[in-house]
């Protein structure tokens, strides 16, 4: 497995978890401003995990916010 690859490995073994997740209607919106050095570094994480930036970061805020609730669940 190269280096890149390890990287983005967990988003993409999570995948399915989330994808059941996504299902659900996403009607909320969220505005952030961001660097444009953040932004691009986002682009470039989003396109190497052949997903829309909008899209990875959801995943991305997925993973942190139900990965902390199970830690403080349990």
């Amino acid at each position: 497995m190269s280096e890149q690859s390890a990287v983005y490995a967990p988003l993409r073994l999570a995948s399915a978890t989330v994808e059941k997740r996504a299902r659900a209607k996403c009607d909320r919106d969220v505005k952030l401003h961001l660097p444009e050095s953040l932004y691009d570094d986002l682009v470039q994480l989003a396109r190497a995990d052949s997903r829309a930036v909008g899209e990875y970061l959801r995943v991305v805020l997925e993973r942190h916010a139900y990965g902390a609730l199970g830690a403080y669940r349990g």
